[in-house]
């Protein structure tokens, strides 16, 4: 009996920590594409200066560790300065599955700024800031679509799946 109740007990503390893992997707995807629009804004204000290349913003915003995207922005630094013979869309089809694998950015965003880098150094610089400010509007759409994910899908899981844990606690009982 004492087995069974330990066996349960597990069931549902799993149970619990699979809908916390879920809730914890939904709210880091939304705090990284807040943390997106951030880089993107820190990128239009060092292209507005005009005193930086391609590459040292890449790698000014890689050295910014608080934010999800530094590792993609170091590799594309890096790619950029030891890579002259290739071209800045071979660069970043290259480094597109870190995005993938260390964030929770989901195909959007990421399409999103891949769009915006394949554009950059390709037009003056009020362009530039245009396009960088159109995908802002548009990380905040979608931002405000993560929200409610989290309000609604993430404590749906996160209640539904304890429920079901003791729902089968109850019925192994």
């Amino acid at each position: 009996m004492q087995i069974k109740i330990i066996i349960i007990g597990i069931l549902v503390a799993c149970s619990y920590l699979i809908g916390e893992y879920i809730y914890k997707a939904y709210t880091n995807r939304h705090k990284q594409v807040n943390d997106l629009i951030r880089i993107l804004e820190i990128i239009r204000m060092d292209l507005s200066f005009g005193m930086y290349t391609l590459e040292e913003i890449f790698k000014r915003v890689g050295d910014k560790t608080e934010y999800c995207t530094s590792l993609f922005f170091k590799t594309m630094e890096s790619d950029l300065k030891n890579n002259q013979s290739k071209m800045l869309d071979e660069i970043l089809n290259d480094n597109m599955q870190i995005l993938f694998k260390e964030t929770y950015l989901q195909e959007k965003e990421v399409d999103e700024l891949k769009k915006l880098l394949l554009t950059l150094g390709r037009s003056d610089i009020d362009s530039q800031a245009r396009m960088i400010d159109l995908s802002i509007e548009n990380l905040k759409k979608i931002t405000t679509e993560t929200k409610e994910d989290v309000e609604k899908k993430g404590i749906v899981y996160r209640k539904l799946s304890t429920v079901i844990g003791i729902a089968i606690g109850i019925i192994l009982i």
